[in-house]
């Protein structure tokens, strides 16, 4: 018999709240999901299971409890059995006998000693003799067939009683799953919950940022003035635009995310009520049997429904999970957009602040060797032999007292310049020291990097700014727009390659007798580069793209001997 207060690791006189406890710790270690391909950890569930449906419910704990103290009580070994049947009769033959030896003198009367003697031993024989009869028959007849036909009945009522528990046992073992696993899709849909409001929280502050540095650019912008402004304006009012669209449909979001938490805040109270009803009916289950069969389908056919209806909220919020997440990156795709126009915007000035201050340099080096070099106190040695290199050679050989001149001062520059230590004592003598020169050098090198990254970010500009405007033109139907797009998915260059759309610019421009894009159109048959290859074809467009002119088209044609 199970000890389900020992697979529980409770007392038997734990009380409900610990029993319910320790299941739920018990049943999470070892739920099917947690242990997949376990089969230790899935029998150890059906044991929990099992013995929580019966100590969960009073009545079944209680008689499971008696059963439980029957099984505990010290039963007699056969041998004990048989010993106590056989002091029954002996105890029942010598009651016999003096009943015999009394009748036997009270008819004697007054017979000798002799005959009583006799009788006396006779009596004692017969006493033997019926205590040797009564052991053997109670001992192999009442004894053994009585203890076996007792046995026998036991292990049919275990028996009943095991089948009746497995079967109660698998009901509630299949209810406690059903219910477990309920509550697990409930809880994964409050945390997905929680994180689309989490979600939604932090793309409302970044809109509220983005506006705010909106703003900040549009103020800048209006003391700038100018076509470049005006451009900027136009494109801070589209993502202004964008940015309002993408706050709309947030709040859409929000609302569909608020209705969908309704709905499962119901089904929740729903299930809960559901719970309470199918655990009622598992107890009166056990009472009136088959009674309440049909009421046990109809909510367990109440509960398929809940559960397709927690699917399909499930589903509706991973939509919503989904089209909130494309929103998101649509709306940083724009503050990415905006950031970037920030950043050539500060650069722009930056470069103007830094002309004045190359100007104020060039200045301070003027009258000084430096600016005989023509370099910048902060030039390094490289930079100085290479401009001095550059200055030898163009006037080097030449006549006229002014360049002779000019290279005599660019001479007697490099003489100090291309010397440390001379140049060190040089710059002591015009106040200029290591530190101010490493700290310049330092502010050149920031400068470089800065505007190397202005240079890549502005190219990048515009690039996708050509692409938008080859966009707008090729569906408008021009050919050259066609083509020139078509090369640019063809090639993959700064764009991701994509076959099948460049294909289709090509074949809408060849219908215009574009000579570059039916060649390409060509190309793409012969390699079947978004479509089916076809050499045929592929030679057809490039021979006719040739005959229109097409220089690539005739570069091939001429490699291939035509």
């Amino acid at each position: 018999m199970k000890n389900y207060y020992q697979i529980l690791g409770v007392k038997p006189t734990a009380t409900e709240a610990e029993i319910k406890s320790s299941y739920r710790v018990l049943a999470k270690k070892y739920h099917p999901d947690v242990n997949p391909d376990d089969a230790t950890a899935a029998s150890k569930f059906a044991d929990i299971n099992e013995a929580n449906a019966v100590l969960s419910d009073p009545q079944s704990r209680a008689e499971y409890d008696a059963k439980l103290r029957e099984a505990a009580a010290p039963h007699p070994s056969q041998e004990e059995i048989i010993a106590r049947q056989r002091a029954q009769a002996q105890e029942a033959a010598r009651q016999a006998a003096y009943r015999n030896m009394n009748m036997n003198m009270n008819m004697a009367g007054r017979h000798d000693a002799m005959t009583m003697a006799r009788m006396r031993a006779q009596a004692q024989a017969n006493m033997a003799q019926a205590q040797m009869q009564a052991l053997v028959n109670q001992a192999y007849q009442q004894g053994v067939t009585e203890a076996r036909m007792q046995a026998d009945a036991e292990i049919k009522k275990l028996k009943a009683a095991l089948a009746s528990a497995v079967a109660d046992s698998k009901k509630a073992k299949q209810l406690e799953e059903a219910e477990a696993e309920l509550k697990r899709k409930l809880r994964d849909s409050e945390d997905d919950r929680r994180d689309l409001e989490q979600e939604l929280f932090n793309r409302d502050r970044e809109i509220t940022l983005a506006n705010a540095r909106i703003k900040e650019l549009e103020d800048a912008l209006a003391e700038q003035g100018g076509n470049a402004a005006k451009r900027a304006r136009n494109e801070i009012s589209e993502l202004k635009a964008e940015l309002d669209k993408a706050k709309k449909r947030i709040k859409e979001l929000e609302h569909e995310l608020s209705s969908a938490q309704a709905d499962m805040e119901k089904i929740e109270r729903e299930n809960s009520d559901l719970s309470e009803n199918v655990t009622k009916l598992e107890r009166d289950n056990k009472q009136y049997d088959l009674k309440n069969s049909a009421q046990i389908r109809l909510q367990q056919d109440k509960r398929r429904q809940l559960q397709d209806e927690i699917d399909a909220q499930n589903k509706k919020i991973e939509e919503l999970t989904a089209e909130l997440e494309a929103a998101r990156a649509e709306n940083e795709q724009w503050q990415q957009y905006a950031k970037s126009e920030e950043f050539l915007s500060d650069t722009e000035k930056r470069i103007e602040s830094w002309t004045k201050k190359t100007n104020a340099d060039k200045r301070l080096a003027k009258p000084t060797l430096y600016g005989d070099l023509g370099v910048l106190i902060w030039a390094t040695d490289a930079e100085i032999e290479e401009t001095y290199n550059k200055l030898h050679k163009r006037y080097a050989g030449k006549s006229g007292d002014a360049i002779v001149a000019k290279l005599q001062k660019v001479q007697a520059a490099y003489d100090v310049l291309g010397d440390a230590e001379k140049r060190k004592q040089y710059n002591a003598s015009i106040n200029i020291t290591e530190e101010r020169i490493a700290a310049e050098r330092k502010l050149i090198a920031e400068n470089e990097s800065l505007m190397e990254e202005y240079r890549n970010q502005l190219a990048t500009k515009e690039f996708w700014m050509h692409v938008d405007e080859l966009t707008a033109a090729a569906m408008e139907g021009d050919a050259e727009a066609q083509c020139a797009l078509g090369i640019i998915y063809y090639t993959g260059e700064d764009i991701d390659q994509d076959y099948d759309q460049a294909y289709f610019l090509f074949k809408e421009a060849a219908k215009q007798k574009h000579a570059d894009a039916m060649y390409y159109l060509g190309l793409c048959y012969l390699h079947g580069h978004g479509t089916e290859k076809n050499e045929t074809n592929g030679q057809g467009f490039i021979r006719q793209a040739a005959k229109l002119g097409s220089k690539p088209a005739q570069k091939e044609m001429k490699k291939q001997g035509q």
